[in-house]
């Protein structure tokens, strides 16, 4: 009787996971593609991301200086970063602690890079940063 009673509670627990709404879904993604220059020059590395609050950001690798993917409709705010081996750490001299070569204004909360991705994508960006001055 108690193997029936527990079976009757497990069948409903997953009537009642599996009715509930599932939230807001999230925004559709469209293409994106642009050119990144680092001190007039294209870089050669690094990554742009693209971030709409609430959702995970969206990283695409520069290469040659151009990168591609997608993003979330919607307006994005773009990060630009390149993050190279610096020092020696110092809890462990094998390894390094990686620096970001590009200068710290391109990314974070003030980044003055903000796109506004439609339905449609964007190409042609073009964002123009400068190293970063130890």
């Amino acid at each position: 009787m108690k193997r029936i009673g527990y079976l009757l509670l497990c069948g409903l627990a997953l009537v009642v996971v599996g009715c509930q709404d599932e939230g807001p879904s999230s925004p559709s993604l469209a293409q994106v593609s642009g050119t990144v220059t680092l001190d007039g020059k294209p870089m050669e590395g690094g990554e742009v991301r693209f971030l709409l609050p609430g959702y995970p950001p969206q990283a695409y690798a520069v290469q040659s200086g151009a990168f591609s993917g997608q993003a979330f409709v919607g307006q994005n705010q773009v990060e630009v970063v390149w993050e190279k081996d610096g020092p020696p750490n110092p809890m462990n001299p094998e390894t390094f602690i990686k620096v970001n070569v590009v200068s710290p204004q391109f990314s974070g909360p003030n980044t003055p890079f903000k796109v506004d991705v439609g339905p449609d994508g964007a190409s042609d960006l073009k964002f123009e940063v400068t190293s970063a001055r130890n």
